[in-house]
């Protein structure tokens, strides 16, 4: 195995921003507002979109224990902390790495060059 290959990386994970997930979305939808993101425009054109709830890391600061989601339909809301929805780890990449090959399956990851 070439030595690059097994090459690991000790970073720093967490949970995707409202904004991420919005300018995920194409151009056009970027004018709308988030909490009525329910509908094709938002949702068929925007690649972190799956479908799921899920949470990001972007807390309300008017409410204590309260932070933004994303509904199964599109939307953007907030809800207790409490509740069980689904998390997506995320990190950041610089923007001098380039995706080399793979499909980020098990049996062909990517693989990443600075």
């Amino acid at each position: 195995m070439n030595p690059a290959e097994s090459t690991t990386y000790d970073a720093k994970i967490g949970l995707m921003y409202v904004s991420d997930y919005g300018y995920a979305a194409s151009p056009e939808a970027w004018t709308l507002n988030m909490s009525g993101y329910d509908n094709s425009t938002a949702t068929n054109n925007n690649w972190m979109y799956m479908g799921l709830y899920e949470w990001t890391i972007s807390r309300r600061s008017d409410r204590t224990y309260t932070a933004f989601d994303v509904i199964y339909f599109g939307d953007v809301n907030s809800d207790s902390v409490g509740r069980y929805i689904g998390v997506r780890p995320t990190f950041y990449l610089k923007s001098s790495v380039v995706l080399e090959s793979g499909d980020g399956t098990i049996d062909n990851p990517y693989r990443i060059s600075a």
